[in-house]
C-alpha cells in the first residue's frame, strides 16, 4: 500500500488530516499490508500533522514493529526531522509514564 502525500499538496499541516491518514495506515497495517509513505513533491509537513499521523501510531505498535511494517520514500531533510522529532517525543512520553 502506497500513501502518496503529493496528492494532498506541497505543504501538509492539520491534525484533522493527520488523523484521517492515520486511520488509513492503521487499517492497512491491521490487514497485514506493508505501507510506503511517499513524500515526492512535498516540501513541508507540520509538527501537528506528523504527530497525529505518525506519532500516535506508537500507541498501537512499537517503533520496531512500525519499522517492519512501513517505510518512508522521497522525504526531504525537513520532513525526516519533523517525523523523527514527533516519534522521539512520543517515545519519551512512554518512558516517563
Amino acid at each position: 500500500m502506497i500513501i502518496q502525500f503529493s496528492n494532498i499538496g506541497e505543504s501538509i499541516g492539520t491534525r484533522v488530516l493527520g488523523k484521517q491518514i492515520r486511520m488509513e495506515i492503521e487499517e492497512g497495517i491491521a490487514n497485514g499490508k506493508f505501507i510506503t509513505f511517499d513524500f515526492s513533491n512535498v516540501k513541508v509537513i507540520s509538527h501537528s500533522f506528523a504527530d497525529e499521523c505518525f506519532g500516535k501510531l506508537l500507541a498501537k505498535w512499537s517503533l520496531k514493529e512500525l519499522q517492519a511494517k512501513s517505510t518512508f520514500k522521497n522525504a526531504n531533510g525537513f520532513i525526516k526531522k519533523t517525523i523523527a522529532f514527533t516519534l522521539n517525543e512520543r517515545l519519551s512520553e512512554r518512558e516517563l509514564a
